[in-house]
């Protein structure tokens, strides 16, 4: 993603507003949620998504790696294919 700099200035009660282009170029509109942290003397603020409950295993580093794991298993070819229901059962039990 190419870099973008902006200027705003604290407005009172402390505000800032995001401008325009950060928001769109970030999907971000009112509501949502941002994730903000001091890192070395920086303000950095990253947007948020957040995940349902029943949905929060997939996001998980294991999860995503199994994933990546089985997408490059299918890609090389590493597959099996079964003609029956209980061939792939057997198969799954070895």
């Amino acid at each position: 993603m190419s870099a973008i700099s902006r200027r705003i200035f604290v407005q009172k009660r402390n505000l800032i507003s995001l401008p325009r282009d950060i928001r769109e170029k970030l999907n971000i509109s009112e509501g949502d949620v941002l994730d903000i942290r001091i890192d070395d003397n920086k303000i950095i603020i990253e947007p948020m998504k957040l995940v349902p409950s029943g949905q929060a295993y997939f996001w998980t580093d294991k999860a995503q790696n199994d994933m990546l794991e089985a997408k490059n298993d299918v890609e090389s070819g590493n597959v099996r294919e079964f003609s029956t229901i209980r061939e792939f059962l057997d198969g799954i039990e070895q």
